[in-house]
């Protein structure tokens, strides 16, 4: 089976902290988490695949491909942070404008959904919004345009029980789709 995502000898160095030849696959219907103490580098695992950050080595690939090798590939990867990184002056309703411009296979029904199922108000600035509600801000983004692959850093944190639960569920269904 073709894995949708490989790391192969992932090495990033910092002055205090190495990722030391890190590789893993991820097969089309897994669910893959990486497990680590606060500082363990997940976070920095997550930048590297995505080239937020410079790798020292190794290779990603999405579907047999590197991620600067194509748009479509950036259009299949839904991501969650574990912090917002949106424009915080935003609304949600601007915030699906924007998205809705940047993603060819946005679709705003299903924003709109998610923002009614979470219960988000489309006009409130992202600033006014808690931590949980963000996240939930950030889930609803990831999933509205269609991605084959969801890379999640912290999803649930700042999530309540029953709202975590109901995430939970939402990604159980993305993974059997």
């Amino acid at each position: 089976m073709e894995a949708m995502l490989q790391v192969e000898n992932l090495t990033k160095q910092y002055s205090n902290f190495m990722l030391d030849q890190v590789s893993f696959n991820v097969p089309k219907g897994a669910i893959v988490g990486l497990v680590g103490e606060n500082g363990a580098g997940k976070t920095t695992i997550i930048k590297a695949i995505l080239n937020l950050i410079h790798k020292d080595e190794g290779t990603v690939t999405f579907w047999g491909q590197k991620l600067s090798s194509s748009k479509q590939l950036r259009e299949d990867i839904g991501v969650v942070f574990d912090e917002i990184n949106f424009y915080q002056t935003l609304s949600p309703l601007k915030l699906g404008k924007i998205a809705g411009a940047s993603y060819k296979q946005w679709d705003d029904s299903i924003y709109k959904k998610y923002l009614s199922h979470f219960g988000l108000s489309v006009n409130k600035k992202i600033k006014e919004l808690s931590r949980g509600m963000k996240m939930k801000l950030s889930i609803a983004v990831a999933l509205s345009h269609n991605p084959k692959l969801l890379i999640l850093d912290e999803a649930t944190s700042g999530l309540d029980p029953v709202m975590r639960d109901d995430i939970l569920d939402i990604f159980l269904d993305f993974v059997q789709d």
